[in-house]
């Protein structure tokens, strides 16, 4: 009775490392990872998966203050350069504008996992630029809360928070200028 008890659970053992096998490997029923992740779940159904292909649509649907002057898809990697003239210097216009990018990165797309936004003031005589202000997002490392947070800035300061959340560092120019 020992002996059939050990075979059985031998058998039984063996036939759910194999179920799990099929469940999590390469086209199982289980997504990547073997297991159901948070962001599969409370993504919405319309996510969008940026491509170098519809890159250019997804930007374009956005409403922007600013213009975009430079944009670069790597991976999981998206920077984009906002061109900022001189009658745009308003920092409430100019956070209105990081707040949308980011939204559109992390919100609005699936597989953007880091964002590289910089703001660069660009010189129309000289046609020189300088780099305002950069961030480094990254998705799931600030709350919910943060976006409204900068996008209702204001001319006010940013809190530290926001700058910790997003990764900002600001130019000794932007400084000087814009002081944040």
């Amino acid at each position: 009775m020992d002996k059939k008890w050990l075979v059985r659970s031998l058998l039984f053992t063996v036939g759910s490392v194999m179920l799990c096998a099929w469940l999590i490997g390469p086209g199982g029923a289980l997504p990547q990872g073997g297991a159901l992740s948070a962001v599969s779940v409370v993504a919405p159904a319309s996510s969008l998966v940026l491509t170098d292909e519809n890159l250019v649509d997804g930007l374009a649907s956005l409403e922007l203050p600013v213009r975009i002057a430079k944009v670069d898809l790597n991976g999981q990697i998206l920077s984009i350069d906002l061109r900022v003239a001189e009658e745009q210097f308003d920092k409430q216009r100019l956070y209105q504008s990081m707040a949308e990018v980011i939204s559109f990165a992390m919100e609005d797309t699936s597989n953007i996992d880091q964002l590289l936004l910089r703001l660069i003031a660009e010189d129309q005589w000289l046609g020189t630029r300088y780099l305002l202000l950069a961030a480094d997002v990254r998705r799931g490392a600030w709350p919910v809360q943060a976006l409204e947070e900068l996008r209702n800035s204001g001319q006010e300061e940013l809190s530290p928070s926001l700058i910790r959340w997003f990764r900002i560092t600001a130019t000794h120019l932007w400084k000087e200028h814009i002081p944040y």
